[in-house]
């Protein structure tokens, strides 16, 4: 498995079982109310009538959505092969909204206190841009890739006030009010390429040209959430009953800036055509730096069989001679591929395959100038299937043998790109 992960303060999130497409978090009605326009209203409500507003010192705290977990990325770490590239999360740091300090006034001889407003901290905010998956794919095949979804936390601002004041002379100074702001959570689905696999036609021959295949690319939007403004609330001086003079009074305005989390793409990715060579029943397909050839199983064993046939060298000879001309170190993975009908010799289509590609690789050891410690089997059963297992033909296809040569030095990466330049502002 190959991961790349930014560095991300918050990121410390538990494993779950294997989710597809969307990502999970906690629930709506846990990530302050932002899913509908019922839930704002009545979680206003509540503020509005418990006072539980918090506070940080002498400063309001405003509310912000946790975290999600994108929990497909995080099981896709733990998938031996499977390639994970996280991106970078948008960060906008812990702010502090200016307050009012308080004032005193002199009104018919008496010190009065006018009330200030507090300050209002927003704790840090963080756009979460995901992750892109490359699962782990058999020799011949595209592997099936995987963009998560992407999220920006809401917000709730609340409320702020200056109360009235009554001066010693009758004078009232009205309440200055600036109401809460309420920014919901905005969420992008993620999106998902199923793997595909090459095939060649039953009557292929040598010299016969096999066409590529290709998997289209797979593209998530970005998304946008709008800066929030809140317009200053002024209180005129005033002349008392008295004859006093009380300055105005300004709450200040404050503004909370935007936030987009951009579009993620990975490309379309094809294997290329080629033309049968050297044997009847190998085909070769390379795909970036991997060389695979996969050869007809029932060519190689008897029907239920591990045991190699005697017809089974001449196409195995051919492919190690081929890979001894190499001039790179490599390592190769041999995986033993069936279709879906019962074994009856064995517990299982898996038990089966990983015999068969055992056999192949003891041959290659005892054959071919493959160091022993770099050649290794794997059986995939009826996972993988490349044709219908619901016709002959199909099924013929999916029994096979794929041997895959990779340079030592190989490290996959995702062929991706992001953008942040088709976002508008809303």
């Amino acid at each position: 498995m190959t991961t790349s992960k930014p560095t991300s303060l918050y990121r410390t999130l538990g494993l779950a079982l294997l989710s597809s497409f969307a990502l999970s978090s906690c629930a709506p009605e846990e990530r302050a109310g932002f899913r509908d326009e019922e839930a704002a209203s009545q979680e206003t409500e509540a503020v509005d009538q418990d006072d539980e507003d918090t506070y940080s010192g002498d400063s309001l705290v405003a509310e912000v959505d946790d975290p999600v977990e994108f929990q497909q990325c995080l099981d896709a770490e733990n998938i031996d092969g499977a390639t994970v590239e996280w991106l970078d999360d948008v960060v906008i740091p812990e702010e502090e909204l200016e307050g009012l300090s308080a004032d005193t006034v002199e009104v018919a001889g008496q010190t009065v206190e006018v009330p200030g407003a507090p300050a209002i901290v927003i704790p840090e905010r963080v756009g979460q841009g995901g992750c892109l998956i490359e699962y782990p794919a058999p020799g011949g095949c595209l592997p099936a890739v995987e963009i998560s979804g992407s999220f920006i936390p809401g917000y709730r601002i609340p409320e702020r006030t200056v109360p009235a004041v009554e001066l010693p002379d009758g004078t009232v100074l009205h309440e200055l009010v600036q109401e809460e702001i309420i920014s919901p959570a905005v969420e992008q689905e993620g999106e998902y390429q199923e793997q595909v696999c090459q095939t060649e036609p039953d009557d292929a021959e040598e010299g016969d040209h096999i066409a590529h295949v290709y998997r289209p690319h797979i593209h998530r939007p970005h998304i946008y959430a709008s800066r929030s403004h809140n317009s200053r609330e002024n209180r005129l001086g005033v002349t008392t009953e008295s004859g006093d003079r009380v300055p105005s009074t300004r709450l200040p305005s404050y503004r909370v800036d935007s936030m987009r989390v951009d579009s993620a793409r990975v490309d379309s990715d094809r294997l290329d055509s080629y033309r049968v060579e050297g044997t009847e029943h190998t085909e070769y397909s390379e795909h970036d730096e991997t060389t695979s050839y996969t050869t007809e199983g029932d060519v190689l064993f008897d029907s239920d069989q591990h045991a190699l046939r005697s017809e089974a060298e001449t196409e195995l000879q051919a492919i190690a001679d081929d890979i001894g001309e190499r001039d790179e170190s490599y390592t190769i993975r041999v995986e033993g591929h069936t279709d879906d009908l019962p074994s009856q010799e064995y517990a299982d289509n898996a038990e089966l395959s990983e015999q068969r590609a055992e056999a192949v690789v003891e041959w290659l050891r005892d054959n071919s100038t493959v160091s022993s410690g770099d050649v290794t089997a794997e059986g995939m059963g009826e996972d993988h299937p490349r044709a219908d297992n619901n016709s002959k033909e199909g099924r013929q296809q999916n029994r096979r043998v794929v041997i895959t040569v990779i340079p030592k030095d190989y490290e996959p990466e995702i062929d991706y790109e992001v953008d942040g330049s088709d976002a508008d502002a809303q």
